[in-house]
């Protein structure tokens, strides 16, 4: 689990991706117990060189039916120089599924993944070659930037904090000056320095959503963040969404919509709701479910969530 190449001593100090050359063709296929924030039951992605109409290179990457991610090679060769006519998609798809070791496990069962995959493979590749690959892409994606390229705020490309150094921040307005918590995470932070115990801790690790707070405008997960990165920025918390003692409509249409059972996830989908009614002051259905897409409720089923954010628009 989560092993690299890496060795000790060494350290990643750059990623790349080169553009894809004219001709390319890609698509992506996850099939999960839900849309976002989850581990996929089967994925697969597939890139494409074409030329004419002629598959020239194949690249099929397969996930959550090995150890490992792979590529399923025998697919990859059995593209190359053809088009992509229905007898060829079929085969190609069903060397994938050969190609694949999963495994028995709650999320499914590795009959189940490997007919799935076959299916997903399938579909995707019908999806390239009838050049339907961004039909389920929505047009104007939900970013939760409020609406705005994400600002770099005060602090400089790079910026090392040594132990001896300070943190200043602004928090809800408020300036702050942190000489401890360098190594904490931007949510340890606002907890255990700060003492704005409002953002809570779900899962550490991007999953749930629970510890949302703005940075520089921009909704994040602070449990991903580096304390550092707070220096110089602007962060907004669920304790700060309120002004001059009147309650944002957000958070007045939770309390109407009955919106909340535990409570633990509450902070953290108020700041989603909240950022996404900034965006989109009157979204669609779809556009709330897909501004929440990043936040967990374990009690309420969402229903109630959801009319909250509804309820909330309204209120303006």
């Amino acid at each position: 689990m989560r092993k690299t190449v890496m060795r000790p001593d060494e350290l990643v100090v750059d990623i790349a991706f080169p553009s894809p050359p004219p001709g390319t063709r890609s698509a992506f296929y996850k099939l999960g117990l839900r849309k976002a924030q989850a581990i996929s039951v089967v994925n697969a992605a597939i890139v494409l060189q074409m030329d004419e109409g002629v598959v020239q290179t194949a690249n099929i990457t397969l996930g959550s039916v090995a150890p490992t991610v792979i590529h399923a090679p025998e697919a990859e060769r059995s593209l190359v120089g053809k088009t992509l006519e229905e007898e060829v998609i079929e085969r190609a798809a069903a060397l994938a599924a050969e190609e694949a070791s999963p495994i028995d496990d709650l999320r499914g069962s590795a009959a189940y993944r490997r007919h799935m995959l076959k299916v997903g493979v399938r579909r995707t590749l019908q999806r390239l070659a009838e050049g339907r690959e961004r039909e389920a892409m929505p047009e104007h994606p939900v970013t939760l930037w409020g609406g705005e390229p994400p600002r770099a705020g005060k602090a400089p490309a790079a910026c090392e904090h040594p132990a001896t150094g300070v943190i200043e921040t602004t928090i809800n307005g408020r300036s702050y000056r942190f000489t401890s918590g360098f190594d904490k995470s931007l949510l340890r932070l606002l907890r255990e320095e700060a003492g704005l115990i409002g953002t809570k801790e779900g899962c550490a690790e991007g999953e749930c959503g629970a510890c949302t707070v703005f940075l520089d405008g921009v909704a994040v997960m602070s449990c991903l963040v580096p304390a550092p990165r707070a220096h110089g920025a602007e962060i907004v918390t669920v304790e700060g969404l309120a002004q001059d003692g009147a309650l944002h409509p957000i958070q007045q249409a939770f309390i109407e919509e009955g919106a909340v059972q535990c409570g633990y996830c509450t902070p953290g989908f108020l700041m989603s709701g909240a950022k996404l009614l900034e965006e989109r002051p009157t979204p669609r259905r779809e556009e709330i479910l897909e501004g929440l897409t990043g936040n967990l409720c374990r009690c309420t089923g969402y229903y109630k969530i959801i009319s909250a954010v509804e309820r909330a628009a309204e209120l303006g």
